[in-house]
């Protein structure tokens, strides 16, 4: 380990009450976008506190929308400059009978800390603000330009970032986006991820009667239900084939370098079977753990039903022909593919196969995202990420979910990794009772961060 490194890490174990106690702090303030609970109070915390920490900040601010905390520490000798981007709204703490102590009351147990919004994402988001403190403190400067992009919507869906980064472009100027908003591996090593899928959402409803109707009518009054089912089963098959027509003309094979990638991320069939309690995995025809999987995982295209809801759901029976039938679905798109015009594909195919009275409603699109792993900021972080917790990260070239990575690219050029600070996935609860970060994935990913930007700048 580097002298730096091992600086950067005496100076963040002595301070570790302090830090914890911070963090602390912040998992306190009800920040519920849903709800719209003391968010403004959220955002000035964190302004003040970026502010003792070094880093002047300031509250953004667009019409309809909750507040943005900007914040920025400028290098005259630099060229180069991170963006952060961070969310410090939380979700809700329902149902709060299945937390085993209060969620805005930090407790620690077992070396975790459990509260709302632990590791999505105050945690991580202050573990980035603590690393510049962290490298003032050892150094006295920051070798390149920081700036902090902070929102309070994400859990909401960020109906305003697309706004907030167009009017403010000018400030956010940078060359690459870091999001610290996922954990570590299980394995215990950190991960990478350089992409993520597009997507959009869509309402289904079909219409039958004019109202509900006795069962009794069933031979000669169409049922929505029966017409739902009908269609959502003529758009993919029970081999979990999508039947759009040309739905996946643009997806692209994996490169050599992405299957490099993925040859060396850990994955094993029965321990994913048993974390999500399910007895086979869908496409698993050569039962054989690791790439095929992995490819299908996060090079496939995909059209989810998140619900239905017709008729009658209480208890007992109740003997009607429902009036409407109506099905949620997202749809995630892969690198290459144009989610607008496979919107326009999927609505072509509905109305072909599909002749009833039915609605359909679009929610926004967003793009897939992807970063070679040979950019400057991927290579830097590796190196720092593998001197920090003494093995290499895990690095995905895709993120098999969605999000906002592709906005950062397309409207700042400022194109976005997201590196994994908070507890893996399968433990920390997120969106969930009892939500947590270890300890030690706090401390080490204020490590990390600090280390990334010291190294980052060592080469300008």
């Amino acid at each position: 380990m580097s002298h730096l490194a091992c600086d950067i890490q005496k100076n963040v174990l002595k301070n570790k009450e302090k830090f914890i106690n911070d963090l602390f702090d912040f998992l306190k303030i009800k920040s519920i976008s849903a709800q719209n609970k003391e968010m403004e109070s959220c955002a000035n915390f964190l302004k003040d506190f970026m502010i003792r920490q070094g880093v002047q900040s300031k509250i953004l601010n667009i019409d309809g929308a909750l507040p943005v905390v900007y914040g920025e520490v400028l290098n005259s000798n630099a060229n180069k400059t991170i963006l952060i981007y961070g969310h410090y709204d939380v979700q809700p703490e329902d149902p709060i009978y299945l937390w085993d102590s209060d969620p805005f009351d930090p407790e620690i147990r077992d070396n975790k800390i459990y509260a709302r919004g632990a590791t999505d994402d105050k945690g991580n988001l202050m573990a980035t603000i603590l690393a510049v403190k962290t490298l003032l403190d050892i150094k006295g400067t920051v070798p390149i330009n920081i700036k902090f992009f902070f929102e309070g919507e994400e859990e909401i869906g960020s109906p305003n970032l697309k706004s907030y980064l167009k009017k403010y472009k000018d400030l956010l100027e940078s060359d690459y986006t870091i999001l610290c908003d996922r954990g570590i591996h299980e394995s215990g090593r950190p991960q990478i991820y350089l992409g993520n899928k597009g997507i959009t959402h869509a309402d289904i409803t079909v219409y039958g009667a004019k109202r509900d109707v006795h069962s009794g009518q069933a031979p000669l009054i169409p049922n929505p239900s029966w017409e739902l089912v009908w269609l959502l089963n003529k758009m993919k098959d029970d081999q979990d084939e999508i039947l759009v027509d040309e739905y996946k003309n643009e997806v692209i094979e994996p490169s050599e370098e992405d299957l490099k990638l993925l040859k060396n991320i850990p994955f094993d069939t029965k321990e994913f079977s048993d974390t999500y309690g399910i007895n086979r995995i869908i496409g698993n025809k050569k039962n054989t753990d690791g790439v095929d999987l992995l490819v299908r995982l996060l090079y496939e295209p995909t059209m989810t039903i998140n619900g239905l809801s017709s008729g009658y759901q209480g208890e007992g029976n109740k003997t009607i022909i429902p009036s409407r039938a109506t099905a949620k679905l997202d749809f995630r798109f892969v690198k290459d593919m144009d989610p607008a015009k496979s919107v326009e594909r999927i609505k072509s195919y509905i109305s072909k196969v599909f002749k009833g009275n039915i609605d359909i409603k679009f929610g926004d699109v967003r793009n897939p995202s992807k970063v070679s792993p040979n950019e400057s900021i991927v290579q830097t972080s590796i190196i720092a990420l593998t001197e920090m917790y003494d093995n290499g990260p895990v690095v995905w070239p895709l993120l098999d979910g969605s999000g906002p990575m592709s906005l950062f690219g397309e409207i700042l050029d400022a194109p976005a990794i997201i590196i994994g600070l908070g507890s893996p996935f399968s433990l920390a609860n997120t969106h969930a009772p009892n939500e947590n970060i270890g300890v030690d994935n706090y401390l080490n990913g204020i490590m990390s961060m600090s280390y990334i930007y010291y190294l980052y700048g060592e080469d300008q």
